[in-house]
Order: structure tokens, then sequence, then C-alpha cells
């Protein structure tokens, strides 16, 4: 993959090829980069290949769903609505990380919004999404009454998915604030029971019984927080010091993603971390740029498929701490 930190999380799925490849634009392969050589240093499928097998088109394309909704919970200005669809599509929404996009029936696509999956249940077809009211786009989702349009999986709600894909039988540290308990539910219900997990919760203005239910039958330790209180900092930073934590996992904002990383650093926590993806995502595959960024080397890279490590994440962030 020539050496940088990032990847494509779609690489060898059953999304890939992707709409890339038909403008000379794929993340991974150099053939569909438009060069005339192979060098991707790819060690599965040859994604070349597997473009040309399918005559040259995207391949599985990621189509809207008609979600009906089946329940629905308020707690104030977030809601948590149960969306029941296909059985075997929700089995690909289990994995951490994974986020869809939704919109109200009665919109055009402008309305999507990028949402994180909170909970599955296979067995019933059922995926649970957590939305909070902010504008437009989520206003007309809560108007929804009898169902709603999704399309995905996406897989790229989690940068630093590597650091976590092998947490089996360690100890895991979860920091998570605000609407970051949506995915960071996921996470722990996927890894219950098979590893040592704490919850650093700081639920900020949202209501304290939010995601209550579903960690009550998780093997996971929950403290609530204030990551504003330099006193809960210091709790934290003398948990990791004594738990020596084998991954971190961080549900955060930018700016707390920074405000960790130096509290690692000040404790010689050098381990690589996850982080949740604040990137702009607008369309999801690549192709509107919305959530492109420049790295240091000059390379232009789409977070929407892009792996990065939670350290340039959190070097990002202090820009804007």
């Amino acid at each position: 993959m020539d050496g940088s930190f990032f990847e494509c999380v779609d690489a060898g799925s059953e999304n890939c090829p992707c709409y890339l490849a038909l403008t000379n634009d794929c993340m991974t392969c150099t053939r569909l980069k438009g060069l005339d050589y192979c060098d991707c240093r790819w060690a599965g499928v040859c994604i070349y290949n597997e473009f040309i097998w399918n005559g040259k088109q995207v391949k599985n394309l990621r189509e809207d769903i008609n979600a009906r909704i089946v329940n629905r919970k308020s707690y104030h200005e977030v809601e948590v609505l149960v969306l029941k669809t296909d059985k075997y599509l929700v089995q690909r929404f289990k994995y951490p990380g994974t986020y869809i996009f939704v919109r109200n029936p009665e919109d055009r696509s402008i309305y999507d919004v990028p949402i994180s999956i909170m909970d599955t249940d296979p067995g019933k077809g059922e995926i649970h999404i957590a939305v909070k009211t902010i504008s437009a786009k989520t206003k007309k989702i809560i108007k929804a009454e009898e169902s709603l349009i999704i399309r995905g999986p996406y897989r790229n709600g989690l940068l630093g998915l590597k650091n976590i894909k092998d947490a089996l039988g360690g100890k895991m540290l979860v920091l998570a604030k605000s609407m970051g308990m949506a995915p960071a539910v996921k996470l722990v219900k996927y890894f219950d029971g098979h590893c040592e997990i704490d919850l650093m919760a700081d639920m900020n203005r949202l209501r304290n019984d939010f995601a209550e239910e579903y960690l009550s039958g998780c093997h996971v330790n929950v403290q609530d927080m204030n990551f504003k209180d330099r006193k809960d900092l210091d709790i934290i930073k003398d948990l990791i010091k004594k738990k020596d934590y084998e991954k971190i996992v961080i549900f955060t904002s930018d700016k707390y993603i920074s405000i960790f990383d130096a509290l690692l650093k000040s404790i010689g926590y050098y381990k690589d971390y996850a982080v949740v993806n604040n990137f702009n995502m607008c369309c999801g595959e690549g192709v509107c740029g919305a959530c492109s960024v420049k790295t240091e080397d000059g390379k232009v890279i789409k977070m929407c498929k892009c792996q990065m490590k939670g350290e340039e994440v959190a070097k990002r962030g202090q820009k804007n701490v």
C-alpha cells in the first residue's frame, strides 16, 4: 500500500471496486489510478481483475432501501429509532464503525444524513439508530412516521480499526462524549465478553439514561465523567497508568481527541488508538470530495473510505483547540 498511514476500508469487500475505479481515482489499485503498471502491494484479491471481470462496472451498488419504523423512544432532543429491514443486510451492520445514510422518504437524496449504527438485532432484521435534532435534515428524519430511506453499509465510522480488530482477552478503555455514546454502544456490545471494558461516559446535555438499556446486560464498567473537569481527567489518567490498556477508543469531537492525545503522551502511552471519524461526510462513496483532506506529504485522500491513525486526527484537531 506504499507505506502510508492510510488505507481504503472498502478494499477487498463486496463493494469493491467502487465508483472511484470508473474515474481512475481508486485509493488502492495503481492500475485503477490510471497508471500502466501494478504496484499496489495489495494482499487480497486483485481489484483490477475484479473490475475487468465485472464488465468495468461498480460492484454491488449500495441502494436505497425503505426501512419501516417499528419503535421509537425520545430522549428530549435525541430520538432512538428502531428500523425493520432485510436480515442479511442487518448482518452486514454488526461491525463497530458501521454507519448508514438516512433520509425521510418524502425528500430527495440531498437530505441524506450519515448516522452511526447503535445496535442491531439480526434475528428480527432490525437496526437501532440515534438521531439528534440539529437542523433541516435531522428535523425531517424525526418527522417521519412510518419509514425511512437507508443506504449502506458504510464501514469507516471508526479510524484505527486495525488496532481493535484483535481485541480479544485484553483490556479496553472507551471514552465517549454526548452523541459519541451511540457508536460506543455498538463497540461495547460487539466486544462484550471478549475483553475487559471500561467506559468513561460524558453525557453532556444528553439524558443520563440514554443508552442505559443497551448496556444493562453487558459486562462493562461504566463511569460518569465530565471531560471538562480536570479532576475527572486525572482519574482517567490514573486509570490508564494503572491498567495499561491494550486498546483505547475515543468517541468525542476532534477537540477532545487532541486533549486525550496530550493526556496519553503526558504519561508515556504511545500505543496506537482508535477514534471516531468526525470528517464531513456527504456521499460516502469518495465522489463528492466533501471529506477530502491533504496529508502532510501532499496526497489527497477521501476520509469516507481511508483509515487514519488516531494521532494524525489529534494533530488536525489541535489546530482548532
